[in-house]
């Protein structure tokens, strides 16, 4: 018994490695983190929100909820506290421990370590998406999805104290990121299956609790059309695709793997544990972004069909694919691994960004999409931008749909947003949009720098202050990440 659990240990240590390395492999700064910094920013330096928006210059919605507003503190707050490295710690933690949850579930409905074990490395390929980047709000959500479910099948089997943990758990959720709903879903399901007094008042209290926020009861409002809303233009919420190459192809294995172990072994199955599995995986052919919660539910509610396939491999087996794993990662992902956050230049127009920061200067700025929110970050409040990743939070419809025909030229009123509203700068991205530099010229616009990933345009008036700022930037851009830039 002892060699068991010492191997168990050994196999759980080396997976975790291997896990952790592939996480800091990945080390590119989303776009989304930018807002939430900014936020997270505000709220420190203020002890307030922003009830409206601050960072554009086009239509933006008359009140604005923030459904992320609790992650950008915490995000800010490390980054202050602690530097960049932190935001990759947090990474790195929340996604191990969101799988070791699932893991210790698991084990709650007897599912054996063999089992467990080996199911655990698809079901963190699946997981990985949700942490490819250095960090997003939904880091957060993956990690109290885990700990809800390990709270329940504790509720399950009797125990009562997972309720006191469940609520506030869900009052935190709710403030941090607005996919506290897939916990109260699941939280729906084991009440109706399980039909106890404390599973149906902590559904209530959990359902009451989630009003504790800044908003009250008009979060809810909020929320359910965002949920509801069409993201057709943004490639994770597109539904998942059956063939690819993409980072879901962990989700599509899983789920064929799923597919044949309940077929082969259907008399094992639970009606809740089926439920999950089936809600998780319709979420996640929806919206691919929600693969990970597949990958969550896979490893608590698979086991028991995977069990009598497992249950023959011993241990030491499982502990040694576990290290060829581990080795394998080590040579192709820990060289390029880092702890530091990265800000590619091919990802970010870091230089036209860091030219109008140094120039000084004020006015609006026609950015696409996914750059918005970076700008906002590096140049706010001198500067406002035409659109940014916060989407439907800030945006009705009709301002996403200006800003996407101005930068890909669709329609005839293709220039509306330079017609309609005073824009000085403009930032186009080379890789993705059709606006090209000839196209403003004619609107007025010059040419103040250009490389491989952005060109930087501005009217007539400001080119004299950009060009000489142009000309003086470094041949890096400064750290990116530096909470100073929040002081202003």
């Amino acid at each position: 018994m002892r060699s068991d659990n010492e191997r168990v240990t050994a196999t759980l240590m080396v997976g975790v490695f291997a896990f952790a390395v592939v996480l800091a492999y990945h080390h590119v700064v989303d776009g989304d983190l930018w807002a939430r910094l900014a936020v997270g920013a505000h709220a420190w330096q203020t002890g307030s929100l922003m009830r409206h928006d601050v960072f554009a210059f086009t239509p933006t919605l008359p009140e604005w909820i923030d459904h992320e507003w609790g992650a950008g503190v915490i995000f800010f707050g490390l980054l202050n506290a602690f530097g960049p490295v932190s935001l990759m710690l947090l990474k790195i933690v929340t996604a191990c421990t969101a799988i070791l949850l699932c893991l210790f579930a698991a084990r709650r409905r007897g599912t054996g370590w063999p089992a467990l074990l080996l199911l655990a490395i698809p079901c963190a390929v699946t997981v990985l998406p949700g942490y490819v980047t250095v960090v997003r709000s939904h880091a957060l959500t993956y990690v109290f999805f885990a700990l809800t479910l390990l709270c329940l099948e504790e509720m399950r089997n009797g125990r009562h104290w997972p309720a006191f943990v469940i609520t506030p758990v869900m009052l935190v959720w709710a403030n941090v990121h607005g996919g506290f709903l897939v916990g109260l879903i699941a939280i729906a399901v084991y009440a109706v299956f399980v039909r106890t007094r404390p599973m149906l008042v902590t559904l209530l209290a959990a359902i009451a609790v989630t009003c504790v926020n800044p908003y009250g009861f008009h979060y809810w409002t909020y929320l359910v059309p965002a949920w509801l809303h069409p993201r057709a233009d943004i490639t994770e919420w597109g539904p998942m695709p059956t063939w690819g190459t993409d980072p879901y192809f962990g989700f599509r294995i899983l789920f064929v793997i799923a597919i044949v172990v309940i077929t082969a072994e259907w008399k094992q199955h639970t009606a809740l544990g089926l439920t999950m599995l089936v809600l998780t995986a319709i979420a996640a052919w929806l919206h691919r972004r929600h693969a990970p919660f597949f990958g969550l539910a896979a490893l608590v509610y698979l086991g028991p069909y995977a069990e009598r396939w497992c249950r023959r491999i011993p241990l030491v087996t499982v502990l040694a694919i576990h290290v060829v794993l581990a080795v394998f990662v080590a040579v192709e992902f820990l060289p390029q691994a880092s702890l530091e956050p990265v800000v590619p230049p091919s990802f970010y127009p870091a230089g036209a960004v860091a030219a109008l920061d140094r120039a000084g200067v004020k006015g609006n700025l026609a950015v696409p999409f996914r750059w918005g929110s970076y700008a906002s970050w590096r140049l706010a409040p001198r500067i406002r931008v035409s659109m940014d990743g916060r989407y439907e939070e800030t945006y009705p419809d009709s301002t996403f749909e200006m800003n996407r025909a101005f930068f890909h030229r669709i329609g005839a009123d293709w220039d509306r947003l330079v017609r309609q509203y005073r824009v000085d700068f403009i930032i186009v991205e080379l890789r993705t949009t059709q606006l090209s530099a000839a196209d403003m010229r004619e609107h007025g616009y010059e040419v103040i720098r250009a490389d491989d990933t952005s060109v930087l345009l501005a009217r007539g008036e400001f080119a004299p202050a950009l060009h000489a700022a142009a000309a003086s930037l470094p041949p890096a851009p400064s750290d990116q990440l530096d909470p100073r830039l929040a002081a202003r």
